[in-house]
Formats: C-alpha cells, structure tokens, sequence
C-alpha cells in the first residue's frame, strides 16, 4: 500500500518525532478531472527541519517520494514541523 511506502522512505530518510499519513483518495474519486493516483495528508515532525523555511522542508519531502509522484500520487498536502514547533502548537 501506497501510505506504508511513503511512510517507510521517509522515516528511513529523516530523524522523525511523530509522522501522520492519511489517505483522502476516497474524497476526490468522483471528480471530473481524477486519473487515478492517491490523495495524501501528512504531518511530519522533524529537527531535521530547524532553520529550514517551509518551501526547504517540503523541497525535502518531495525529494524523497519522487519516484511516486505522477504515478501512485495525484496530490500531498503537507504539514511540517520542528519538535519544537509542534509542541508549541499544542499549548493553543
């Protein structure tokens, strides 16, 4: 399955705290314009992102699952944060 794949490339790639993958294929399958190819959401904490900006972070992620972009993705939705980040936004 697509979500074990992508979560196994990148936790082999990044130090990870905590990961969260969903598959939102489901959501998108009766429009006009679908092809085929998964939906994801992902909520990635890592320090491998300290002092990156976001389009850095996600230039990282992207890196990573290239190879299923196109093919077994249609479309990902990000969200990345620092350890330290992430547990800031759990105070609000």
């Amino acid at each position: 399955m697509i979500k074990e794949k992508i979560k196994n490339l990148i936790e082999n790639k990044l130090d990870i705290s905590h990961f969260e993958i969903k598959d939102t294929t489901s959501q998108h399958t009766n429009h006009a314009n679908y092809k085929g190819g998964s939906h994801l959401r992902m909520k990635i904490i890592s320090n491998d992102f300290i002092n990156k900006t976001l389009v850095e972070r996600h230039q990282m992620i992207y890196s990573i699952i290239n190879q299923y972009i196109q093919k077994e993705i249609h479309a990902v939705i990000l969200k990345t944060y620092t350890l330290e980040e992430f547990e800031s936004l759990k105070g609000k």
